[in-house]
């Protein structure tokens, strides 16, 4: 127990961001407005984290974190013409459209990384799950049902990577994140208009 204790105590920023993700899907899933807020505190408590570990992307990705959960926010306070954001699906073609982005932007920050000799151990992934987080986060503030499929994927390319690095407390979350998106895209199936 002690052991546990300590483990929280050297990793307290990874372990509290980890705690304020929970929170966020969480109220996500259940189209709770306090999603929002909730994301912005694991955002600020994972860039130090992800400062520590030494994942540049993970750092921006954060900030981008922060300026959507802010987006968010104000898109699911304001509502659609009929004063409440409703749940969507996007055509096969734009979600090509998004993949193939995401994939460009992949490679293209997997080699301004590996130009810039940036210290990083896994340039490919962390540029990978930098693009294919975005991308589902973007979704989610616009409340498209899809959003949640993208978070499987790269859930578990995110679990898998934490769990290689040694860093237990995001491989835990990003195991979690898969069962939390799995209920997440049920859900919001549900509530699809």
């Amino acid at each position: 127990m002690i052991d546990i204790y300590f483990y929280i105590i050297e990793n307290i920023y990874q372990f509290l961001g980890v705690l304020f993700s929970i929170i966020y899907v969480i109220f996500s899933i259940k189209e709770n407005i306090l999603c929002w807020p909730a994301l912005i505190i694991a955002a600020i408590f994972n860039i130090f984290a992800f400062h520590i570990i030494e994942l540049p992307l993970q750092i921006i990705m954060q900030l981008f974190f922060i300026g959507t959960g802010i987006y968010g926010w104000y898109n699911w306070k304001k509502g659609d013409n009929s004063g409440q954001l409703t749940i969507k699906s996007w055509n096969i073609k734009t979600h090509v459209q998004w993949i193939i982005a995401g994939l460009v932007i992949t490679v293209a920050l997997w080699l301004c990384l590996k130009q810039i000799n940036i210290i990083n151990s896994s340039p490919f992934l962390d540029s990978l799950m930098f693009a294919f987080n975005i991308i589902p986060m973007y979704m989610t503030g616009k409340k498209i049902l899809e959003s949640w499929l993208y978070f499987i994927a790269i859930d578990i390319i995110s679990g898998f990577f934490y769990l290689s690095t040694g860093e237990f407390f995001f491989c835990f979350l990003f195991f979690c994140y898969i069962g939390f998106a799995i209920h997440g895209y049920r859900t919001w199936q549900k509530n699809k208009v």
